[in-house]
């Protein structure tokens, strides 16, 4: 009787095996991919490398699915943060402000992944990966450097009869042109603007007139922002605005439109922005081109040195799945593919990703954009910084971008309770 049943046993699992077999060489019955969740904001004209990347990289991982989540800048975070908080944050985030989030709990420490898989971190910009890490500990990888430039309309410059920026230029010879680039109707009422600035590129003015926000981006230990250097960044930066009139309140622009919008439909003739944007600039119906920031008084050079890149929840379901696609997606492959659209100026250091920018020629100074990259200062990133800027520094901005109060009373009045906060940390 043993004997038999264990025949029958036997048989059993024989049928079983050869079953799951034939499931298994059937392609109605393959298993279904895994599905991994990646969130990013972007305009219209930068979501194609997106798609670029999916295709690429679900051709090579038939077993993975990329189902994206995409949200305009406006409210891509307040919908994360609603999902962090209720534990269903996508597997794989474009994200900023790194630390902060890490401090949390909310991110995934990534150095056992990187040393488990030997992913080589050493085609980053050092200073970029500091800003993708938390105590020690790496959380991310940048996809691009927010390096800025002067983007600047051709045919508005030729009318006004002024001479195209380049590397000599300084805030004098920026603001004197802008001066002219600014029209007016009848009335007195602006219609053409000489630029138009962006609130959070403010530490750029600082850093031109050899200021600083903080002691250390990522450490600090004193909040300088109110010492005169910083201090006369601001004030420059205001006054362009209400003193000069050559640029558009941060009000207004919130009815006529962001820098995007003004500049390519002609209402303003330069704006300080990134290379995110040249691929929307090149529907422009006129000739434009880039030119390097200008300096500060004195010849200081600086540029932004951080961006956006890709983290890991740490509460996805696919911790695996999720890692392959970011390895995919921060690699050269992925960061290839960014560069040769233009949409990011490469945070991966390597031949292929330099030649694949440049490959687009369009604008035709698009070496700017790298030549810009070395002078690249970190803004604040530490964790705290968010909200410090959003309590304290971006209020008190506020006041002073509309006229109500100067950069110095204004940076005066919040410098111990900001110090507190950085005190606080330690």
């Amino acid at each position: 009787m043993k004997g038999a049943w264990r025949l029958r046993v036997w048989s059993v699992l024989v049928v079983l095996s050869t079953l799951a077999t034939i499931c298994v060489s059937i392609p109605g019955f393959a298993a279904a991919p895994v599905e991994i969740v990646w969130s990013f904001w972007g305009d219209p004209g930068e979501l194609p490398p997106n798609y670029e990347v999916i295709k690429a990289f679900e051709a090579a991982h038939p077993d993975i699915k990329i189902v994206v989540q995409h949200s305009p800048w406006s409210s891509y975070f307040d919908k994360i943060q609603t999902q962090m908080a209720g534990q269903t944050a996508p597997d794989v985030m474009f994200l900023n402000n790194i630390p902060s989030y890490a401090s949390r709990g909310v991110l995934e420490n990534l150095d056992p992944y990187i040393k488990e898989s030997g992913f080589d971190v050493s085609g980053f910009y050092p200073e970029l990966m500091r800003t993708f890490m938390y105590r020690g500990h790496v959380y991310g990888f940048p996809r691009d450097n927010d390096t800025t430039v002067l983007y600047y309309n051709k045919s508005l410059f030729d009318a006004a009869g002024v001479k195209y920026p380049d590397e000599t230029w300084r805030w004098s010879n920026f603001l004197e042109a802008a001066k002219k680039l600014t029209k007016t109707d009848a009335r007195g009422r602006v219609i053409q603007y000489g630029v138009a600035l962006e609130f959070n590129k403010y530490p750029l003015f600082v850093y031109q007139n050899g200021g600083s926000v903080v002691d250390d981006p990522l450490e600090p230990t004193k909040f300088l922002l109110n010492e005169p250097k910083a201090v006369e960044g601001i004030q420059f930066m205001a006054d362009l605005i209400n003193v000069h009139k050559v640029a558009p309140s941060f009000v207004d622009m919130k009815q006529m439109g962001d820098t995007t919008q003004l500049f390519l439909t002609g209402r303003v003739a330069m704006v300080m922005t990134n290379a995110a944007r040249i691929p929307t600039f090149k529907d422009a119906n006129f000739a434009w081109d880039v030119a390097p920031l200008p300096a500060g008084p004195t010849g200081i050079r600086a540029n932004s040195m951080g961006g956006a890149g890709y983290v890991m929840s740490s509460t996805s379901k696919h911790k695996k799945e999720a890692w392959e696609f970011l390895k995919f997606l921060c690699g050269r492959e992925g960061q290839t593919i960014f560069a040769s659209t233009g949409v990011a100026v490469p945070a991966y250091r390597s031949p292929e990703t330099a030649a694949a920018f440049l490959a687009d020629k369009t604008p035709a100074h698009k070496n700017v954009f790298l030549t810009e990259t070395g002078q690249g200062r970190l803004f604040p990133f530490f964790s705290g910084w968010a909200e410090i800027s959003t309590t304290l520094v971006d209020p008190t901005l506020d006041r002073v971008f509309i006229g109500e109060t100067s950069a110095k009373a204004a940076l005066d009045e919040i410098a111990d309770d900001v110090q507190k906060m950085i005190d606080s940390r330690r």
